[in-house]
C-alpha cells in the first residue's frame, strides 16, 4: 500500500517520503486480483495500460474452478464470470485485472519515483508527534546509519503486525486467525497438460492427498500451489520439505511422476480483523495495517489501495489549506465501515468456495450482495458528503449506480474536445460539478464558488449543443443516470465520489455552491 499511496501524493504534487525495510519490490507472486473499482483508480492516474502489460500473461484467465484432481473426478466452477455477467463496457471505463504483485509493484514505483523519495533498504525506528508535525528516526539497513526527518503527516502502511498502530496503543476486532497456508512456487512443464483449455483464476483441488488451491502464474510452466497448514496442530513450516511439497502437488494434478520443481515457499496467514481507529492525530493507516480479510474475492489489497485513495486527497487539500483538519477524520468515518462490510463478504466467499483449511463457521453470514455490488456500489456517510443516508447498509443488496451521494460516481462515456473519455476521468486533482444541458447557471456558479473559497473546482456542461462541454454517445441520458434532472447538477470530490446533487436548479447556485464547498470540506 506505500508504493499506491505514494503514488497517488505524487500526482496531486504532494512532498513525500516512502521507506520500505526490503532492498526491492515483492518477489513472490501473491495479491493478484485488481477489482474494477481499483482499476479505474490506476486507469485516472495513468497506470492502466501499463499494468495490463505487465498482467498480459494471465490476461485470458477468468473463473473459480472446482476439482477432486486435475486429472480425474468432478469439476464445477465456483464462479465462471468474475464480473458476474455484468457488462462492464455500460458501468465502468476499466475491468478487473489480474496481476500479481511482483508484476504490478515495479510499475507502481517507476510511478511513484517521478513524485516522491523513494527509500529501500530503510527503516522506521520510532517517531513521535505533536500538533505540528511527526519526527521519524529511520536508519539504513545495509550501513546502519540513523537520522531523523521531520513530515507533516505519517501514513502507515506497514502490514498486519503494525508497529505503529500497536505504538498508538489502537486495537483491532474481529475474529483473528481464520486458516493458514504454505504458497509453493514452483516450475512443471507438464502440469499444463493436467489443467487443459481451462484458463482460471484459481483452482481448487479437494481430493485430501492434494488438498489445496493451484494458481497460474504463466500457464505454461510456473505455477503457485497453496498448501494447508495447520500450526495449532503443531506442524511448523520445517515440516514442509520439498519432498513433502512435490508429493503433495503431484496428488493434487492425479499424476505420480509428475515433473515438479520447488522454487519457493511463504507461509500467510487469512485473518479477519479491522482496527479500532485508523490513526491518531497525525498519524494514518492504511490496507493491512488497517483491516485484514480473507484472499477469497481479492478485497483485501483492493480495499487498502482504495484506502491510500481516499485519504490521498484529503492529506492533498488540507495541506493546501483548501480543507479544515477535520477532513482528515473523514478518513476512518468512511473507510472503517467499508472494510468491516467487505471482510465479511470475503469471509463468505471463503465458505463458498471451501477454502482449503478453512473453518465455515468462523465466516459464514447471510450478506447476499455479490462480488461486483462490493467492489462497486459501496457508499459513504460522513460529513465529507451532504445528503448522503447514514441508515442505508453501507454495501446495497443489490447492484445500484445512480449518482447518490456517497457513492461512486457513475461512468458515461463522453466526446471532450474531441477526444473519447470517460467521466470517471476527471476526477483526480479537483472537484467536479457536472451539470445538464440546462445548467448553464450552474456552470457559471462553480466558477464563483471556486474564486471565493480558493478550492479548485472544474465544471462541465453535459449536452450536444453549441454550449457542450462533454458530448454524450447518442441515447445516453445524464439526467437519468446521475438522479437528476436536466437542470440539476451533481458535485464529485477528487476521489471520484459524490459529494452533494441538486436535483433541479436553485436560487443562488453560486451561494449554494459555495456553502456546500465550506460544509464538505470541514471549513469553519
Amino acid at each position: 500500500m506505500g508504493l499506491s499511496t505514494s503514488v497517488f501524493l505524487g500526482r496531486l504534487g504532494i512532498e513525500h517520503l516512502l521507506v520500505e525495510r526490503h532492498a526491492g519490490t515483492s518477489t513472490h507472486p501473491r495479491g493478484r486480483g485488481n477489482n474494477v473499482r481499483t482499476m479505474e483508480i490506476f486507469r485516472t492516474a495513468g497506470l492502466e495500460a501499463r499494468i495490463r502489460t505487465a498482467a498480459r500473461t494471465l490476461a485470458g484467465n477468468d473463473g473459480v474452478l472446482q476439482v477432486d484432481t486435475l486429472t480425474g473426478g468432478e469439476r464445477r466452477w465456483i464462479i465462471r464470470d468474475i464480473s458476474g455477467g455484468v457488462d462492464m463496457a455500460e458501468v465502468s471505463s476499466s475491468d478487473w485485472c489480474l496481476c500479481s504483485q511482483n508484476d504490478l509493484e515495479p510499475v507502481l514505483l517507476s510511478q511513484a519515483r517521478r513524485g516522491g523519495d523513494i527509500r529501500f533498504g530503510t527503516e522506521m525506528l520510532s517517531f513521535t508527534q505533536d500538533r505540528t508535525g511527526v519526527r521519524a528516526r529511520l536508519v539504513h539497513r545495509d550501513t546502519g546509519e540513523t537520522y531523523t526527518v521531520n513530515a507533516d503527516f505519517l501514513v502507515a502502511a506497514d502490514g498486519p503486525r503494525s508497529p505503529v498502530r500497536k505504538s498508538l496503543g489502537i486495537g483491532v476486532s474481529g475474529p483473528g486467525d481464520l486458516f493458514h497456508n504454505v504458497s509453493v512456487t514452483f516450475r512443471s512443464k507438464r502440469l499444463k497438460d493436467c489443467v487443459g483449455p481451462k484458463r482460471f483464476v484459481v483452482c481448487y483441488v479437494t481430493d485430501p492427498r492434494g488438498e489445496g488451491a493451484l494458481l497460474p502464474v504463466d500457464n505454461e510452466e510456473r505455477w503457485v500451489f497453496h498448501l494447508p497448514w495447520f500450526p495449532d496442530r503443531g506442524e511448523t513450516l520445517e515440516d514442509f520439505g520439498d519432498d513433502r511439497c512435490a508429493a503433495h502437488i503431484r496428488a493434487a494434478a492425479g499424476v505420480p511422476d509428475l515433473d515438479v520443481e520447488i522454487t519457493g515457499k511463504a507461509p500467510w496467514h487469512a485473518s479477519k480483523r479491522v482496527a479500532d481507529h485508523y490513526g491518531q492525530g497525525r498519524v494514518f493507516l492504511v490496507g493491512d495495517s488497517a483491516h485484514e480479510m480473507p484472499p477469497t474475492g481479492a478485497f483485501g489489497s483492493n480495499t487498502g489501495i482504495q484506502d491510500a485513495h481516499n485519504l490521498a486527497w484529503k492529506l492533498a487539500a488540507v495541506l493546501r489549506g483548501w480543507a479544515g483538519p477535520p477532513l482528515l477524520d473523514t478518513y476512518e468515518r468512511e473507510r472503517r465501515p467499508v472494510a468491516v462490510a467487505t471482510g465479511a463478504r470475503a469471509s463468505q466467499q471463503a465458505v463458498e468456495e471451501q477454502h482449503p483449511g478453512f473453518t465455515p463457521a468462523l465466516g459464514r453470514n447471510d450478506d447476499p450482495a455479490d462480488l461486483m455490488t462490493v467492489a462497486l456500489c459501496y457508499r459513504y456517510a460522513s460529513p465529507a458528503v451532504m445528503g448522503a443516508l447514514p441508515e442505508q447498509p453501507v454495501v446495497p443488496d443489490t447492484f445500484q449506480l445512480g449518482g447518490d451521494p456517497g457513492s461512486r460516481a457513475p461512468h458515461m462515456w463522453v466526446t471532450r474536445r474531441g477526444v473519447r473519455i470517460s467521466t470517471l476521468d476527471l476526477y483526480e486533482r479537483s472537484f467536479v460539478l457536472l451539470c445538464g444541458p440546462e445548467g448553464q447557471a450552474w456552470r457559471a456558479a462553480a466558477v464563483r464558488a471556486a474564486q471565493r473559497t480558493g478550492v479548485p473546482v472544474q465544471a462541465y456542461l453535459v449536452g450536444g449543443g453549441r454550449d457542450g462541454d462533454l458530448v454524450p454517445e447518442p441515447d445516453a441520458d445524464w439526467a437519468k443516470l446521475h438522479g437528476a434532472a436536466e437542470e440539476g447538477a451533481v458535485l464529485v470530490r477528487p476521489d471520484g465520489f459524490v459529494a452533494w446533487r441538486a436535483h433541479a436548479d436553485m436560487p443562488y447556485p453560486d451561494r449554494v455552491l459555495t456553502n456546500v464547498l465550506q460544509t464538505i470540506l470541514c471549513r469553519d
